[in-house]
């Protein structure tokens, strides 16, 4: 399943500065990352993924209800590409015997939740049987300073799969749309392997800025990600022009 990443509102740093300046008032860089807000709408996330994203609590957050969204419109799941399609696990159940892929388990769940509320149970109960791997959406609204600081920490080589190749996303739209705000990410000075991404981040964004500047207000630009960024899945980044 592929992911998206929209960058669908952000503080037009050029005209907050030109405003401010005609109004008798300079800000250093350190300004600049306390006063604005990008917000990003996460579509098709694993829940194990989200879960890590609302653990950075300076920000504010709008998640899809599991409780009141029918399991037929929103169920998706997110397999991770370190398990093959065919790999099969053996599992009994009562007694009988079976051999299993991780699509198979994915489409039992689902199976078994939409039995429960078709016999009545209601729909907030029968999400209990929904795994980790079932994604969701999520809004994330964040200060540039706390951006950064998210940045680091996930973007790193250690960090999750699927959260690093959004986090890797996100950096991208922020870089194309507020790059005297998003330059090289400070941990870059204690990685090497942060440090060629965000080179590479910014020879894709030199790549497509004059495509984004020509792309009228209020349309989505698709900000092509691969090949240069060799993601664990598959993720599609826009940006909203303002």
């Amino acid at each position: 399943m592929t992911s998206k990443v929209i960058l669908f509102s952000y503080t037009n740093y050029p005209s907050l500065i030109s405003n401010l300046e005609r109004e008798g008032v300079k800000m250093g860089q350190n300004g600049l990352l306390r006063h604005g807000s990008f917000t990003f709408d996460l579509q098709g996330v694993s829940r194990a993924a989200s879960h890590q994203i609302v653990r950075h609590r300076i920000a504010s957050f709008s998640q899809q209800s599991q409780r009141y969204v029918k399991i037929t419109r929103s169920y998706g799941y997110l397999k991770p590409s370190g398990i093959p399609e065919d790999l099969k696990v053996p599992v009994e159940i009562q007694g009988q015997k079976l051999d299993l892929t991780f699509s198979d388990v994915m489409d039992l769940t689902r199976q078994a939740e939409e039995g429960l509320v078709a016999k009545g149970i209601k729909a907030e109960d029968g999400r209990y049987l929904r795994p980790n791997a079932a994604t969701t959406n999520i809004v994330m609204s964040m200060s540039p300073r706390q951006l950064i600081h998210f940045f680091n920490l996930r973007c790193a080589p250690d960090a999750q799969w699927e959260i690093r190749d959004l986090a890797w996303s996100m950096y991208a739209a922020v870089s194309l749309v507020a790059p005297q705000v998003f330059g090289p990410l400070p941990a870059a000075d204690e990685s090497d392997y942060i440090k060629k991404r965000v080179l590479l981040v910014s020879d894709l964004v030199q790549k497509q800025t004059e495509m984004f500047e020509k792309t009228p207000p209020g349309e989505l630009f698709h900000l092509e990600l691969q090949p240069y960024l060799d993601f664990a899945h598959p993720v599609d980044g826009f940006v909203r022009k303002y």
